[in-house]
């Protein structure tokens, strides 16, 4: 369930939220994506998303940092498998690659500390 209040958002099940299906060019696949949070003045964004199992991602870049908690399963971040409950944060315009560890799927929130954008890194 969602509350608003003002300049507050709460959330008191990440895990039940339904996601939209969105296709970007770093992955092979649809990944599940739901906004929780833009602020208007810094352009910030928080979204939940979830990676399903046997997706692939490319290595790419983010202009701005940003912060990654896992919720469910677990996410492989730069060689590392992150389980849930982790958390990995990159700087801006570091090159990375996360995607779902091998043979899972994980559900986590990615926090933006301005306006999302991607680069594909060569």
């Amino acid at each position: 369930m969602f509350y608003r209040r003002p300049m507050a958002a709460f959330f008191d099940d990440l895990r039940a939220l339904e996601l939209e299906p969105r296709e970007m060019a770093v992955y092979d696949m649809p990944i599940g994506l739901r906004q929780l949070h833009q602020d208007p003045e810094s352009g910030a964004e928080h979204h939940l998303v979830r990676y399903p199992p046997g997706m692939k991602a490319r290595r790419h870049t983010h202009s701005v940092a940003h912060t990654i908690v896992v919720i469910d399963g677990a996410i492989e971040v730069d060689g590392q498998v992150l389980e849930a409950g982790s958390y990995v944060h990159h700087p801006a315009n570091t090159v990375m690659h996360h995607q779902p560890a091998p043979g899972r799927g994980c559900l986590f929130v990615i926090m933006f500390h301005g306006p999302f954008d991607v680069t594909l890194a060569s």
